[in-house]
């Protein structure tokens, strides 16, 4: 490509003026754009919204209506709407899998997001809890401070019962829309969790 100063040379005054305007008329148009992109992008970014949690409820009865109301009790106490946080309250029943495709697919993904570490804290039957126990992937809870005088039910490992890796918080109001009769409702965090900060800001919050 030949440069600006040969380009004008040819030309004109008249010309060379015209030239230019044209020329730097097209570059300020592209900044222009490009910066507007720009600004776009970092304004997009910016109010995106910052998952802090990601619970699942896994069991026999469970339904979506049961952890929308959940979710709307947990915000309360969990998420900070100024520093555009945000939580995922999801529903799992085991009882349709064999019937229904949908549940299925739902306990294929649940084991995609828990490799992909994206789930944080499983509220379970008691049924569902000793299956996650038995394939050694569940938190030792008796690390967490906020939990050494917990006064509910707790669930060793199944390996090693030094380790506690579920809690009985069926007493827990917050959970009450969640909780069946004469059956607990276990809490257990993954091993791999990658926000354990924010789950023990939860787990304090059960008190």
């Amino acid at each position: 490509m030949k440069k600006l100063r040969e380009r004008l040379q040819p030309l004109t005054l008249k010309g060379k003026i015209e030239y230019l305007i044209e020329y730097y008329s097209f570059h300020m148009i592209a900044a222009v754009v490009i910066l507007f992109f720009l600004i776009l992008g970092i304004n997009t970014f910016s109010n995106q919204h910052k998952e802090i949690l990601s619970v699942r409820v896994v069991g026999a009865n469970t339904n979506a209506e049961q952890t929308i109301k959940l979710q709307k009790e947990l915000e309360k106490y969990v998420v900070n709407t100024k520093k555009n946080e945000s939580m995922s309250v999801h529903a799992i029943n085991t009882s349709e899998v064999s019937s229904n495709p949908d549940s299925l697919a739902k306990i294929q993904k649940l084991a995609a997001e828990i490799a992909a570490k994206e789930v944080d804290v499983l509220l379970v039957d008691e049924e569902t809890f000793h299956q996650f126990n038995e394939e050694e992937n569940l938190y030792d809870l008796s690390s967490l401070n906020e939990l050494i005088e917990w006064k509910e039910k707790k669930y060793p490992s199944q390996n090693d019962p030094n380790k506690i890796t579920g809690i009985d918080v069926s007493e827990i109001s917050s959970f009450s829309t969640i909780v069946e009769t004469n059956n607990p409702l276990v809490l257990a965090i993954l091993t791999n969790t990658e926000r354990i900060d924010e789950v023990k800001k939860f787990v304090h919050n059960l008190k």
